[in-house]
């Protein structure tokens, strides 16, 4: 079998510490050796030159006439095959694909992920602002895409709403069934992940001896992780304590998403120390911090500047900025803080005071329904109260999804 060279963001296999304190403590906690074997190097290195094979198959077809063929991928896309003038094979094998559930899914886990999602309320919209996003950007890797595409100099309020636009629709009960918001927002994105790939992989800018393939299998494996597995990890550090069976069926929930997105089995995690020991690989993965990590860093910290709120906005912008940069230190740390550009904040007050709040509501939770009730439905609509925030930004991604 051939072997892949390797891109130079990954570090060389006799330079990974195996038997570091770190990684003792890790394997411990994970109950299985965390440092990559031989073989798992290798399936990392190739998932670094991976894409996605069947929505890359599409793309190479749209290309060939772009208005036309993204076209009829659209009618397919939100009307149906039947809806084609005639029928096109790379479509037909793409939408059987997507279409059929694959064997392991479960409706009832996919259900119980979404009851225990409303019950988290703000604190999950905090954990992926200020912990999974902000820890991301510290990784170049995740960041070239960004830089390459001209999405830099977006605004973060823009950026944030394509993410939590995609992220309610995928959240909405049943939203995942075939016609529905969260199935053609996420197949969406990955055509438009595909068509960056794709630009990008002709672009003389990319430097795939670097970087590998724009928007790769294991940078889409860490993204789906920082909305599961990171989330757990975060809610737990906020004073919310999951049951087995609740961790168990968000797992699973995201794993369906990114199986939906494209992302290959092997990468999808079905327990939460797989995701940690994923989590380890991505410091062997990745350069250290850069430019691209201080300037998405500081423009991700004063996006509240952007919020549209009714009342008494500056003073609520400058509460909500503090807030997040509170949060944000509470979770990474003064040392990190300063590698991404952020201002530091003389102690992490907002987050002592959600530890608190959830403490009393989350363990008052388990003895009243009430309370429980209240953490349901009350966390829903705080939820999208979140997205309503861009509502001028959120609107224009709604029409981009509806045809």
């Amino acid at each position: 079998m051939q072997t892949l060279n390797r891109p130079s963001r990954l570090a060389a296999f006799e330079d990974i510490p195996q038997f570091s304190l770190k990684s003792k403590i890790l394997s411990y906690m994970a109950d299985q050796e965390v440092s990559p074997s031989f073989e798992e190097y290798q399936a990392l290195n190739r998932a670094l030159q991976s894409g996605d094979d069947a929505m890359d198959t599409v793309m190479q077809w749209v290309v060939q006439n772009p208005k036309e063929h993204r076209q009829y991928f659209e009618t397919a896309l939100y009307k149906g095959l039947d809806q084609l003038p005639h029928e096109m094979p790379v479509l037909t094998d793409f939408f059987r694909k997507v279409e059929q559930k694959p064997e392991w899914y479960d409706q009832q886990k996919i259900d119980d992920a979404l009851r225990f999602t409303y019950r988290l309320g703000v604190n999950n919209g905090f954990i992926l602002r200020d912990l999974s996003l902000m820890t991301g950007y510290m990784y170049p890797g995740f960041n070239q895409p960004l830089v390459l595409t001209g999405a830099l100099k977006k605004q973060a309020g823009t950026r944030l709403a394509e993410t939590t636009k995609w992220w309610i629709d995928i959240t909405e009960e049943k939203g995942f069934e075939r016609f529905n918001k969260g199935f053609t927002s996420t197949i969406y994105v990955r055509f438009i992940h595909s068509l960056v790939r794709y630009h990008l992989g002709k672009s003389e800018k990319w430097d795939a001896d670097t970087w590998g393939i724009p928007i790769n299998q294991f940078d889409q494996a860490m993204t789906n992780i920082a909305f599961s597995g990171v989330v757990l990890i975060g809610i737990r550090a906020l004073g919310i304590f999951p049951s087995k069976q609740e961790v168990d069926s968000f797992l699973h929930f995201w794993k369906y998403a990114g199986w939906l997105m494209g992302i290959d089995e092997k990468w999808l995690v079905n327990k939460e120390s797989d995701g940690w020991k994923l989590i380890y690989w991505m410091h062997f993965a990745h350069p250290k911090s850069d430019e691209s990590s201080v300037s998405l860093g500081s423009s991700l910290s004063k996006e509240p500047f952007e919020r549209q709120y009714r009342y008494m906005r500056p003073l609520q912008q400058k509460l909500a900025y503090r807030q997040h940069l509170e949060v944000t230190q509470f979770f990474i740390g003064r040392k990190k803080m300063r590698q991404l550009g952020l201002k530091q904040r003389p102690a992490a007050w907002f987050a002592y005071y959600l530890i608190a709040r959830n403490l009393l509501l989350y363990t008052g939770a388990r003895h009243s329904s009430k309370i429980d009730d209240f953490l349901l439905r009350n966390g829903r609509n705080v939820q999208k109260l979140g997205l309503a925030l861009y509502s001028s930004k959120a609107k224009q991604l709604a029409s981009m999804h509806q045809h």
